[in-house]
């Protein structure tokens, strides 16, 4: 029985030990920009939400304040995701940058049910709400939060786009709330507005988390990637010559982007260790078309006499 493990860095080849260079780095420099925009603009929202007498831009700064905690884990997480592999993480450190993405969702709905308690308060309790001190905070809110979404946007890991995501509906958020202070501006007696607004974006906020987390459970489970075919990566592999069958066929991700596959291959007609290495190349070659970050193929034989010799 021969085993072969092979770790596939996406792109040009490189050592295997070079291959979180210059992704990662991107990675982290998005997030740090990120954090620091979304945690001034937090600070902002606080003084801002008094000021006007906003619940939804109070709810928003207490919404960001919770984002700022979850982005600078997933600052540090993603920082240490980089690392090399070591003794005690041999695949390395790339699912820490998935942790990221986890406790991100975990904090936004503890966030999200919060606010929604204090929007149902205040349609119970209605209080006036500043206008034009809301449109203002909205433009900002606008600008600030879009470029923090284009700056998340720009990058590959799971953990980015979770919080890229998360970003543009808060730029679509602050999109409601500039429109609510116009009529509001027409209509002050309309003080169940703002409560209103407040509980519509954050059921929307909720509702995509977590749909995001059941994405994130799934790569923690090791389920199969969604856009792998299971059926056609087998008969890829079985329509090598020399195999006879296939068994123990797996495909999980490490942390979203990041593939592993590993399969036994049963083969018949060899007589040559040496065929091994052939069958193994034509092997890799077939399925060369996913890009898996790593491969493993373990070798079996159908007819249990061939290389009798012991030479396995």
């Amino acid at each position: 029985m021969q085993a072969l493990h092979r770790h596939l860095p996406p792109g040009p080849p490189v050592h295997a030990e070079n291959h979180l260079g210059a992704t990662d780095q991107r990675a982290v420099r998005n997030l740090r920009m990120v954090f620091w925009l979304n945690t001034g603009f937090a600070v902002m929202e606080a003084f801002g939400g008094v000021w006007t007498n906003s619940v939804s831009i109070l709810s928003d700064a207490l919404h960001d304040f919770g984002d700022s905690v979850a982005i600078g884990l997933a600052w540090w997480l993603q920082a240490k995701s980089a690392q090399n592999p070591s003794d005690q993480f041999t695949y390395g450190y790339q699912r820490f940058s998935l942790l990221g993405a986890l406790l991100n969702g975990l904090i936004l709905l503890v966030g999200g049910l919060f606010i929604i308690r204090e929007a149902l308060e205040r349609l119970q309790h209605p209080e006036p709400s500043d206008a034009l001190g809301m449109l203002a905070f909205s433009v900002l809110g606008i600008v600030i939060n879009g470029l923090a979404a284009w700056r998340a946007g720009r990058g590959k890991s799971l953990n980015e786009q979770v919080l890229s995501w998360h970003l543009l509906e808060d730029v679509l958020g602050w999109v409601a709330i500039g429109t609510a202070s116009v009529v509001l501006w027409f209509r002050p007696d309309w003080t169940w507005l703002d409560p209103a607004l407040s509980l519509g974006i954050t059921a929307w906020v909720l509702f995509n988390v977590l749909r995001r987390l059941y994405t994130t459970l799934g790569v923690f489970l090791q389920a199969r990637p969604s856009d792998i075919d299971i059926e056609a990566l087998r008969q890829a592999v079985q329509s090598v010559p020399a195999v006879h069958s296939i068994h123990a066929c797996r495909v999980w991700s490490l942390d979203g982007e990041r593939t592993v596959f590993s399969v036994h291959v049963v083969l018949q007609g060899l007589h040559d260790v040496r065929e091994v290495a052939d069958v193994k190349a034509q092997i890799l070659e077939s399925v060369a078309l996913w890009s898996f970050h790593d491969i493993t193929i373990e070798t079996e034989f159908l007819d249990p006499a061939d290389f009798a010799d012991g030479e396995k």
